[in-house]
């Protein structure tokens, strides 16, 4: 072989297996360990880093969105001031129907009342319906008071006190009529008239309007309008009650009522001056 030139592959195995077999030692103690480390050590600088996700796109936030729920109690209206709402309950059997009371049953109304006794013929019918449908009604099970008992067509209206609870009561027949809770009567001076609970319930020509509110004692009769409408309304134990049909944006608003006190004197007011915070 001349110089400079590498040798063979055969030739070169054959000189390799010329030389000796080095001794096998062991490492220092130790030094496994350290040799170990840094393998690790470098595998980790090896090795990439994967990449950090990349951060969701940011969606702009969806704005909070207020919805007005808005609650009918038998159209409870508020006009000036606050007026009281009440609990209302529609007594139609089979229900379903968009008015309590029928267009033939509205149409029967008058605006001078009749008075009603509770104790016999329609009187005593629409206090059973009303008793009937008032089970679970506030002050349940304490003997029943009926006053403002009156009749305007075909539809009796009455108020139900019991154990210091009230209910407004409207009955057409059997099968129509509905009743809400009220605020007891306030104690008010002895020349005032006050709105205190209102609305109006129904679609179309089934549309009414009905109103109460509390008198002084020496308030003997009212009349009123609203809606177009002129008529009387009941006076009793220190609370008035009205109704009239027809459909208007303002449910159950007065727009006048005339006073008639004991001494025979009579004041007329604008519906607005009716209504207290």
């Amino acid at each position: 072989m001349n110089a400079g030139q590498r040798p063979e592959p055969v030739e070169r195995a054959e000189l390799l297996g010329q030389l000796p077999v080095p001794a096998e030692r062991d490492l220092p103690a130790g030094r496994h360990a350290l040799h170990r480390e840094r393998l690790m050590r470098q595998i980790d600088l090896d090795t990439p880093t994967p990449a950090a996700a990349p951060a969701p796109a940011t969606t702009p936030a969806r704005p909070r969105i207020r919805r007005r729920l808005a609650v009918t109690v038998a159209g409870a209206l508020v006009v000036g001031a606050a007026v009281a709402v009440a609990s209302t309950q529609y007594g139609l059997d089979g229900g379903g129907a968009s008015g309590s009371l029928s267009s033939t049953e509205l149409a029967s109304w008058t605006g001078v009342p009749t008075p009603l006794a509770a104790s016999t013929g329609p009187g005593a019918t629409a206090e059973k319906w009303c008793l009937d449908r008032m089970t679970d009604a506030p002050g349940a099970g304490a003997p029943a008071t009926i006053t403002n008992a009156d009749l305007r067509g075909k539809i009796a209206s009455l108020i139900v006190n019991r154990g210091g609870n009230a209910m407004l009561c409207y009955v057409a027949s059997e099968h129509s009529g509905f009743w809400e809770a009220i605020d007891p009567a306030k104690t008010v001076p002895a020349d005032a008239v006050t709105y205190d609970t209102g609305g109006s319930h129904g679609d179309g020509d089934e549309t009414f309007n009905y109103a109460q509110g509390s008198v002084g004692a020496n308030v003997k009769a009212i009349s009123m309008q609203a809606n177009g409408r002129t008529f009387q309304v009941t006076v009793a134990d220190g609370r008035w009650t009205a109704w009239w049909p027809g459909a208007t944006s303002r449910g159950g608003s007065v727009d006048m009522a005339s006073i008639t006190l004991a001494d025979g004197t009579t004041r007329t007011v604008s519906g607005s001056s009716l209504y207290t915070s």
